[in-house]
């Protein structure tokens, strides 16, 4: 399993995350995951390379039937990990009509 496959298993019980895609591209590490929320579905891409000493460069892109965001930056694994939740959260309250 990749990073974010990871990270969605370990702070989502309520998600079932099937990965798509997983593979490593140079440094950069790539992942596409399928995700399933009470009948709904979203994609997710994560990308991420390593810039220096445990900083990353990354991107992620959710797309679902409601909406689509882009996210990217340039932080250690705890930002990038607050992203991640925050981005996940964003979706799925969005395929719950919150």
């Amino acid at each position: 399993m990749g990073y974010l496959s990871d990270v969605l298993k370990s702070e989502y019980s309520d998600l079932e995350v099937r990965e798509v895609y997983s593979s490593k591209l140079g440094n950069t590490d790539v992942e596409i995951v399928e995700v399933s929320s009470g009948g709904e579905k979203f994609i997710a891409m994560f990308q991420s390379s390593p810039v220096r000493d445990r900083i990353y460069k990354w991107s992620l892109i959710i797309t679902s039937a409601h909406n689509t965001r882009t996210i990217k930056g340039m932080d250690r694994l705890d930002g990038i990990n607050l992203a991640l939740r925050s981005s996940i959260e964003a979706i799925v309250k969005g395929i719950k009509g919150e």
